[in-house]
C-alpha cells in the first residue's frame, strides 16, 4: 500500500509584528497565518498535512489591543470577536459591528475567532465584513517593504479572495470615529436563531446634520447577496440631503432589492433573498427613526 509523505511542518509563535513580517518574506505561499484558527482548521480539516509551516500570532500583544487615537479607533487584528461584543468603547462608537460579533457562532467561537480572521477569510456570509464597511473601515497591510492602507470597499475581490499578498499581514482595522448624530442598524438573517451561517446581513449606518433630521451621510451594506459585500450607493444618492422625516422607506427598500445579485443556495433562493432584502431595509429605517425620536 503506497504510503503518503507527509512533509516536514514549521511552526512559528513570534512575539514581534517584525519576527513574523520577516518569516513571512522568506516564507511565502508556504506557511498559512493562523489568527484563532477557527476558519482555516475547518478548511483543512482532513488536509491539515498540505500545510508546511503555520505562522501562529497568539503571542503578539499589539495586535489584541483596541485604542483611540487621533480621531479613529484602531483595533488590532487578532482581537476577537468577545472583545467586539464586550467593549465599551465598540458599544458608544461602532454598537453595529459589536451587535454583528455577538451574532458570530457560539460562545466557544466568539472566544477564538478574530476580526483578522473574519475579514482574511473574506466569505460573502462573514458577518463583520458589512458592518466594516459601513463604518468605512481601513485596513492596515504591513510587509518588510512597507504599510499599505486599504478601504474595506477595495479589499475584497471575490468569495474568499482579497487583495493581500503572501508577503502581507494585516495588523489593524482603522475606523474614523462617527460624528455625534449617527445611528446604526444591524440585522442578520438566517435559519435559526444562533450558529448559523447569514442568508443576508445588513448594516445600515446614518450620519444626521446638528438638526437631527437632514441626512448628512448614510451607508448601506449588505452581505450574502454578491460575491463580495457590497454597499447599495443608489441610497446615498438618493437621501443625503433630504429630510428623514419625508423618506419614503418602501422605495429605498425597493432600490435595494433590485440592487443586489444574490444567488440560490442551502440556506435560501434568490428571490428570497431580495425579498428579504427590501423588508430589513424598511425595518432599519424605521429602528434608526425611532433611535432618532428617542434623542430628541
Amino acid at each position: 500500500m503506497h504510503q503518503r509523505t507527509v512533509p516536514r511542518q514549521g511552526y512559528f509563535a513570534p512575539r514581534k509584528i517584525e519576527e513574523a513580517l520577516e518569516i513571512l518574506s522568506k516564507q511565502e505561499k508556504e506557511i498559512k497565518v493562523i489568527a484563532g484558527g477557527t476558519d482555516l482548521l475547518i478548511q483543512y480539516y482532513d488536509r491539515l498535512y498540505e500545510i508546511n509551516g503555520w505562522l501562529d500570532l497568539k503571542n503578539i500583544k499589539e495586535l489584541q489591543e483596541i485604542k483611540i487615537h487621533q480621531n479613529q479607533m484602531e483595533i488590532g487584528a487578532m482581537v476577537t470577536h468577545a472583545q467586539l461584543e464586550k467593549s465599551a468603547e465598540i458599544k458608544k462608537y461602532f454598537p453595529v459591528l459589536g451587535k454583528a460579533a455577538a451574532d458570530i457562532g457560539s460562545p466557544q467561537i466568539r472566544s477564538r475567532g478574530t476580526i483578522g480572521g473574519n475579514i482574511i477569510n473574506a466569505s460573502p456570509a462573514g458577518d463583520l465584513l458589512a458592518p466594516l464597511m459601513a463604518y468605512d473601515a481601513q485596513f492596515r497591510l504591513l510587509s518588510t517593504k512597507g504599510e499599505k492602507i486599504v478601504p474595506a470597499e477595495e479589499f475584497f475581490i471575490g468569495p474568499k479572495q482579497t487583495i493581500i499578498k503572501p508577503e502581507q499581514l494585516l495588523t489593524q482595522i482603522v475606523l474614523p470615529l462617527p460624528k455625534k448624530k449617527t445611528y446604526g442598524c444591524w440585522v442578520k438573517i438566517g435559519k435559526r436563531k444562533a450558529l448559523i451561517i447569514a442568508t443576508i446581513t445588513l448594516a445600515l449606518v446614518v450620519e444626521m446634520a446638528e438638526d437631527n433630521k437632514t441626512v448628512k451621510e448614510v451607508r448601506t451594506c449588505l452581505g450574502s447577496v454578491a460575491p463580495t459585500p457590497i454597499e447599495i450607493k443608489e441610497i446615498k444618492n438618493k437621501i443625503v440631503g433630504k429630510n428623514f422625516n419625508q423618506l419614503d422607506f418602501n422605495q429605498l427598500g425597493q432600490i435595494v432589492e433590485d440592487k443586489i445579485s444574490p444567488i440560490d443556495d442551502i440556506r435560501g433562493t434568490r428571490e428570497y433573498r431580495k425579498d428579504v432584502a427590501k423588508n430589513i431595509m424598511i425595518n432599519a429605517l424605521e429602528e434608526i427613526a425611532s433611535a432618532r425620536r428617542s434623542c430628541r
